[in-house]
């Protein structure tokens, strides 16, 4: 047996592999999903994303704001604009929103709330949509890994990768291994970029997930070429634990989108090791759960837990030792 440290607190682990307890807490007011989440001292913050309403989809600009002592949600300033699937930070201190889309299309601009706000902010303009990306900081600077024009049209996606060089600025860094890759898993650790999966269209427009795994150092500007998930998947959620695993949750499965398999599969990828091992599965199949880790437990809210449908669970994982 082995001990290692998470977060301040000290876990036993059996081959590399943290025991889970999964438990629900107040859900959200509604279903939701591609939203921004993100820690603000000690309150959970969604915002945008979308919901069903009969047969109706809304884009959303609503802000809920999760207090965990009290195991309530409020609700916060709005967003200036509907906004959904667009790549976001969070360190605790703010949540920024880089783009996404709404019913009128992409949307470039990026918005910031921070802990003392009572309202949102406009923090630029982006140089190209960001459709279903991911966005992490490396070194201290923002990175955004791909994105698309449109949600509904894969074949729109781009294999670029930004960093803001100054305020409001966003320069061309990399280009993904991947092309037209939308919805990996994502997580940075180590001053790298984690990508795990995600899917990507034909001409057709056929879209196929994909079961391959990258990382990326900022500083060397490098990709690295990791062991493929198990099993092809995209809308999995994905936190770093500490330097050496990341915890991948949920998703859909599966070669080809006509045939969507909801998962409840978690693993954890050790990094140093380049192996998956299975953890205690999620209380339900979800592919978009957002998810954070604010040093004690993980926190997974929304997500699509079946066609034209929204969750409005949240979720609280905390960690048992033997």
């Amino acid at each position: 047996m082995r001990i290692v440290a998470i977060a301040g607190m000290t876990l036993a682990l059996v081959a590399s592999v943290p025991k889970l307890q999964w438990k629900d807490r107040a859900p959200a007011h509604e279903g939701v999903s591609g939203g921004a989440w993100g820690r603000l001292g000690d309150k959970l913050i969604y915002a945008g994303g979308t919901t069903w309403r009969g047969e109706v989809k809304h884009w959303l600009h609503d802000t809920a704001v999760y207090t965990i002592a009290e195991d309530e949600w409020v609700a916060g300033p709005p967003l200036p604009e509907s906004l959904a699937y667009g790549p976001y930070l969070s360190d605790g201190k703010t949540l920024e929103i880089l783009g996404g889309m709404n019913e009128s299309g992409p949307s470039l601009r990026c918005w910031r709330l921070d802990a003392d706000s009572t309202k949102w902010e406009s923090s630029g303009v982006l140089t190209a949509p960001t459709v279903l990306a991911k966005a992490g900081t490396l070194g201290g600077t923002p990175f955004v890994f791909g994105g698309c024009k449109d949600a509904n049209d894969l074949r729109t996606c781009s294999e670029a990768v930004w960093k803001r060089t100054e305020p409001g600025v966003w320069a061309r860094a990399a280009s993904m291994p991947a092309a037209g890759l939308a919805m990996p898993a994502f997580a940075v650790t180590n001053g790298r970029a984690f990508l795990f999966g995600g899917c990507s269209a034909q001409a057709s427009g056929e879209v196929i997930n994909r079961g391959e795994a990258y990382s990326y150092d900022g500083k060397s500007n490098a990709w690295k070429t990791l062991r493929p998930l198990p099993r092809a998947a995209r809308g999995m959620a994905a936190v770093a634990l500490n330097g050496r695993q990341i915890l991948l949750m949920g998703g859909v499965e599966g070669a080809v989108s006509s045939a969507p398999e909801f998962s409840k599969a978690v693993y954890v990828y050790d990094v140093e090791q380049d192996q998956y091992h299975d953890v205690t599965s999620l209380p339900f199949a979800v592919m978009g759960m957002e998810t954070l880790f604010n040093g004690h437990s993980i926190w997974g809210v929304g997500g699509e837990d079946k066609a034209r449908s929204r969750s409005a669970r949240l979720i609280q994982g905390t960690f048992s030792g033997e």
